[in-house]
């Protein structure tokens, strides 16, 4: 398989992060959305977007929900970081949204500081997706009690979210320093003390 998309973003990293956790191989083929390799993106995924996954046989799955769907019924229901059935699932994929929802804000944030000419920036949007952001960091904070968040095990809410709040640190640091999150802290913290997490870190 082919990962295309450069760890840097978020939904790429949870996506090679969960390849490595379930063991399966890939080659990663760090492609940008923008500039010279958005044409070659374009030929896997029309849309131009990653994380695109490419399998032996050809076949591109996009979105990188859609690409762990795939990727947990292909581990099974003994491995998989979502459950397949029942509340556990109900849980593991609320908070999961939960967490792409707070980074895809923090994005916002972020695109509409570094990108829009002052002159052109609309505050209340900045404003509003940082409060957003804020918001869905803070939930989750509080939603951390034990180590993992659901079932006493590892799962996506808990490999998404900490890959989410590291990338927020790095993108946006003040955004982070603005919130009180030591439970966050100690998953990042656990999660880095896994290879197949710690591996993925972009350089």
């Amino acid at each position: 398989m082919q990962l295309l998309g450069r760890s840097l973003s978020p939904f790429v990293r949870r996506v090679a992060t969960t390849l490595n956790l379930y063991d399966m191989r890939f080659e990663s083929l760090p492609l940008q959305h923008t500039g010279d390799d958005a044409p070659v993106l374009r030929q896997s995924n029309p849309v131009g977007r990653v994380p695109a996954l490419v399998l032996d046989d050809g076949e591109v799955i996009v979105d990188s929900a859609v690409i762990l769907d795939y990727l947990d019924r292909e581990a099974g229901a003994q491995r998989t970081l979502t459950p397949f059935s029942g509340p556990e699932r109900t849980r593991v994929m609320s908070l999961t949204s939960i967490a792409t929802g707070a980074v895809d804000k923090t994005i916002a944030t972020v695109y509409e500081v570094r990108f829009r000419p002052q002159e052109a920036r609309h505050q209340p949007w900045v404003d509003r997706c940082t409060e957003q952001a804020l918001s869905g960091f803070t939930y989750l904070n509080s939603q951390l009690k034990d180590d993992w968040f659901v079932g006493g095990r590892m799962t996506q809410a808990d490999v998404s979210t900490a890959v989410v709040w590291q990338f927020t640190g790095m993108a946006a640091p003040k955004l982070q320093k603005s919130i009180s999150a030591p439970a966050l802290d100690a998953l990042v913290e656990r999660m880095m003390a896994i290879p197949a997490f710690s591996s993925t870190v972009p350089g």
